[in-house]
């Protein structure tokens, strides 16, 4: 079960090898970091001395793009290469909260805009042997994400499953997974709690474990997957007809939104994991709000009622207070003694289930 440290964890700043130090120290298995923030260049050099670090350290190594797009993902499947790193981790927008109204009219051709110029980079990330694992950024639903590996169908297109941010979308974190088990490449581990508003609620940074996902549960599921394929008969989650209308921009002209689907994009091998605790401002998903639907397919309540169980299940009061040091305007000392906290709390946290080891490491 190979946990590593992701650098958005932490808004203070920590570069490729800070960070690797930090996994050792605590006990973990890999790094995850955007190469342009945290290495001092892209150069040859650069990325082996990286990559040889990580090598001597044992750890596993995921690069951070940014939205998809033609002249990034050029870059930087190579650089992930330079770096050691097998996945290079994208999003599709830069949505927050669900908040898809600014993309009024448009969701649906901005998905099939993604499936396009990820298309177009295939053959550059099976050169360099590079999956692209595209993240659920608190915008796509479950049935977007599957959607997209449909159409692609390629061993070298996968998901980063961001488990805070399913709540974003109305989902729960159960659901959400076992539909997109068979593309898992990548998942962050990530926390929220649910803070009620006048226009929906608000979800919240928080430690591992202080939130509202089940973790030993949920790792259960994702870790036993592969085992679990390999017995006669049995069905993949994907395979599953979802609820009517949300498969993706197909479903919207009337058709059933599945295309053909070979085994190809179907990942059977290692899913790494890092922890990238939530974001340092809250979202706020304004469900409550009649236009905050305008750009989802339509959606019959009983497929809300699992995330409504959850919701009303952890809910926190109504005035508590859920800033971050950032949203109270404190120090950055403040803030870097927050992040550290919560950080180290999340390690221990996952020790005491079982999910990293126990031998090593100062946490």
């Amino acid at each position: 079960m190979p946990v590593g440290v992701c650098a958005y964890s932490f808004n203070t700043g920590y570069d490729a090898f800070q960070l690797m130090d930090m996994a050792v120290g605590h006990g973990l298995d890999g790094v995850e970091f955007p190469p342009d923030d945290c290495l001092p260049d892209l150069s040859p050099s650069t990325l082996e001395r990286a990559r040889t670090r990580a090598a001597e350290s044992g750890l596993f190594v995921v690069a951070d793009g940014g939205q998809v797009e033609s002249k990034m993902l050029r870059r930087l499947i190579p650089a992930a290469a330079g770096i050691g790193a097998s996945t290079l981790r994208v999003v599709m927008s830069g949505v927050l909260g669900g908040d898809r109204r600014p993309l009024s009219g448009r969701w649906n051709a901005h998905l099939a805009a993604c499936r396009d110029i990820l298309r177009e980079a295939l053959p550059l990330a099976e050169k360099h042997g590079v999956v692209i694992a595209v993240e659920n950024h608190s915008d796509a639903t479950s049935h977007d994400m599957r959607w997209l590996c449909q159409e692609l169908d390629s061993p070298y297109i996968g998901i980063t499953l961001d488990v805070g941010n399913v709540l974003a979308v109305c989902e729960e974190p159960f659901g959400y997974t076992e539909r997109l088990l068979p593309y898992l490449r990548h998942v962050h581990l990530k926390d929220y709690t649910i803070h009620p508003s006048d226009e929906g609620y608000r979800i919240a940074r928080c430690p591992l474990g202080g939130g509202v996902v089940d973790y030993p549960g949920l790792l259960s599921l994702i870790d036993g997957y592969r085992d679990q394929r390999g017995q006669a008969g049995r069905r993949d989650p994907a395979d599953h007809p979802g609820p009517a209308g949300q498969l993706g921009p197909a479903d919207q002209s009337g058709q059933s939104g599945q295309s053909v689907q070979t085994d190809q994009s179907r990942w059977t091998g290692e899913i790494t994991k890092t922890i990238e605790l939530g974001a340092i401002y809250a979202r706020h998903v304004r469900m409550l709000m009649e236009d905050y639907w305008a750009e989802y397919p339509d959606r019959d309540i009983r497929d809300l009622l699992p995330f409504l169980r959850l919701y009303w299940s952890h809910v926190r009061p109504g005035g508590e207070d859920w800033r971050t040091p950032r949203e109270k305007d404190e120090s950055i000392e403040v803030l870097k003694a927050y992040e550290t906290r919560e950080f180290e709390e999340s390690v221990a946290y996952l020790k005491e289930i079982g999910a990293v080891r126990t031998n090593s490491g100062t946490s």
